[in-house]
């Protein structure tokens, strides 16, 4: 078997190299394969001889990197998912497995509960310098990693397709096999649109290519012949590797860059989708969407908030007084029993709230071990910056005040008078906290908040010159100094 270990895959480099010697181990169960490569589960085979004939099972491919963030959706996912494929003896969703991207490639401990693969993750170094940290990039690489090993991705994925999976998705019903031997399905992204602005970046890359020619789809969700797979992931991880080193590409594409790499690898090598405009919804605080919505669509990617007050009216742009977002838990687990949105005016007219906060608390109460951390659910992240009269009222808010402070040895830090917040992240809000919950007693008068960058922070100054910080959520402490800068 000849594998390459995810160090060689690097720019253009992207040839086969002699397998490695190393061997991890998962538990007893699991299968050590060379170039930290594990597989950990068996595929179950399938048995639906009595089944109408011409169905298509599919082996869910559920990309990943391991960190609690990414580990309390898989868990949720894969829940929902085992939910779906019992609600049809003949369904085609037949077997799944997590392909995980973890340092040196070692288990994580999840595939004990979910079927997984362990490949090795960038090297974060190259990945900071070279890929501005863009993690995302490990998606292809572990893909290109697994269909290298032939032994493995013969044996293990014995079905004909492949659904490529996220982490933030949750099933609605069993979905069929909408894919075809040469044709796969994929959704239609909004943000993906054809734009012949791109058509310079795209044919710097693919120079017989052109804009009107690249689907207006990616990655996933994608239903896909495994041997199609195959002929895109070399070119989807290339393409990606050089897109994220080209600044114009970079800065056209964002967030969404990877997604480009894949569409253009597929179109240069002749696939064209069939593009599903209700594989998923990825609702917001503005749908107005009835009870039985999610009977229209597959999938639920919950890659927004959904920010409400307490009467129901949407919060936009920032964190609602009833928030559900997925960034609130970057480093710890969502709680048990979260409260559901307020039953008024524009919240009560969006069954997807309902729906999302529901799955999450089905899978929440049916997954035994699902651990406690000291977060809040969906209500409480909000706070209101603190106000002029109330600066001059409170004495620690007048004392930092217009101050310069350094935060983990950052600089830029700087408290604003009406309670804006400069940070080397972007502006955010501070306020003074006063409740037991994020205060102790005793140091009342020297505690504020401090929310930016998506997160909730709370500091108690312990000196004039020093404060401590707690995130809210996973409790992550920072330390920050009085700057001498000017």
């Amino acid at each position: 078997v000849f594998i390459t270990s995810v160090s060689s895959l690097v720019d253009s480099d992207v040839v086969l190299k002699p397998p490695l010697d190393s061997k991890i181990v998962t538990s007893d169960e699991g299968k050590s394969l060379s170039s930290g490569l594990v597989e950990a589960g068996t595929p179950k085979t399938d048995q639906t001889s009595n089944c109408p004939p011409g169905r298509k099972p599919y082996h869910v491919l559920l990309t990943a990197q391991s960190s609690n963030y990414q580990n309390w959706q898989a868990r949720i996912m894969y829940f929902h998912f085992k939910k779906q494929q019992r609600s049809n003896p003949c369904t085609e969703m037949v077997n799944f497995t997590r392909l995980v991207a973890t340092k040196d490639g070692k288990p994580d401990g999840l595939e004990n509960e979910i079927p997984s693969i362990f490949t090795t993750a960038r090297d974060e170094r190259e990945l900071a310098e070279k890929y501005g940290s863009f993690g995302v990039l490990n998606r292809p690489t572990s893909v290109v990693e697994l269909v290298r090993n032939r032994d493995l991705w013969e044996g293990h994925f014995k079905e004909d397709y492949i659904f490529v999976a996220e982490t933030d998705h949750v099933f609605f019903k069993d979905i069929p096999n909408m894919a075809t031997e040469t044709m796969p399905a994929g959704y239609k992204f909004g943000y993906m649109r054809q734009n012949p602005s791109f058509n310079p970046i795209i044919q710097r890359h693919w120079p017989e290519g052109s804009w009107d020619r690249v689907d207006q789809t990616g990655p996933s969700p994608l239903i896909i012949h495994k041997r199609q797979l195959e002929k895109v992931a070399e070119p989807w991880l290339k393409f990606s590797l050089a897109l994220k080193r080209d600044p114009q590409a970079d800065k056209s594409f964002g967030w969404v860059l990877e997604m480009w790499g894949y569409t253009i690898a597929a179109a240069s090598v002749g696939i064209k989708h069939t593009i599903i405009d209700k594989f998923q919804i990825e609702p917001a605080n503005l749908n107005h969407l009835n009870p039985d919505f999610w009977k229209e669509y597959y999938i639920f990617h919950y890659t927004y908030g959904i920010e409400y007050t307490m009467e129901g009216e949407p919060m936009m742009n920032t964190i609602g007084e009833w928030s559900l977002d997925k960034r609130h838990y970057g480093a710890s687990y969502p709680p048990r029993n979260l409260q559901l949105p307020p039953r008024k005016n524009k919240a009560a007219t969006n069954a997807a709230a309902f729906w999302l906060t529901n799955a999450f608390n089905e899978a929440t109460a049916g997954i035994p071990d699902w651990p406690t951390f000291p977060t809040l659910g969906t209500v409480g992240w909000r706070r209101e910056s603190i106000s002029h009269a109330e600066i001059q009222k409170y004495p620690i808010a007048k004392e930092i005040m217009g101050k310069h402070w350094s935060w983990s040895g950052v600089n830029g830090l700087k408290f604003m008078d009406n309670g804006k917040l400069i940070t080397p992240w972007g502006e955010g809000k501070w306020g003074v906290r006063l409740d037991e919950f994020n205060c102790p007693e005793d140091k009342r008068d020297r505690c504020v908040f401090a929310d930016f960058a998506n997160s909730s922070h709370n500091l108690l100054f312990d000196s004039e010159t020093t404060f401590i910080s707690k995130r809210v959520g996973d409790g992550e402490i920072v330390k920050g100094l009085l700057s001498q800068v000017r």
